[in-house]
């Protein structure tokens, strides 16, 4: 008997896509495992996401309930952003408004269901050489820590 199933990871890849993108457009947005320093030479900036696992919550009779894992990180080249700059418009500005997009976005539903809760944890911001230990890295990132429960029978 064949088996039936939503992808669930792909709902949710597809979602963040299309949030971010909205409202981050033309910065790029990737599903990547780590930094790729050939990408922030394009814009001085960029936003990776993975997923890094998942955690069953509950069982039910017509499907399940699960907790998905997203890193998401943000880095931006401090040699293109002067420290001042950096700080009003990257730190404070970028970094705050994709936290916000992800928070305004706690439940989402467009057109169907895709989540019905998210919650960010937020790293403090670092050089991608103390986050990912790439060796004389000094482009900065903020990590932040995203958990999203997605149920497949809605």
């Amino acid at each position: 008997m064949a088996v039936t199933y939503t992808n669930d990871i792909k709902v949710i890849s597809d979602s963040l896509d299309a949030l971010v993108f909205a409202e981050f457009s033309p910065v790029d947005f990737v599903l990547e495992d780590k930094f790729q320093a050939s990408r922030i030479s394009a814009r001085g900036e960029y936003i990776r996401y993975y997923f890094i696992g998942s955690n069953e919550v509950d069982l039910h009779s017509d499907g399940e309930t699960r907790d998905y894992e997203v890193e998401i990180v943000y880095y931006f080249d401090t040699r293109v952003f002067r420290t001042g700059k950096a700080f009003d418009e990257v730190y404070s500005d970028r970094m705050e408004r994709l936290k916000a997009v992800l928070q305004q976005n706690r439940s989402y539903t467009s057109s169907t269901y895709r989540w019905h809760d998210l919650s960010i944890t937020t790293d403090p911001i670092a050089t991608v050489e103390e986050l990912e230990d790439v060796e004389g890295e000094l482009t900065m990132a903020q990590r932040f820590l995203v958990t999203i429960t997605r149920s497949n029978f809605w």
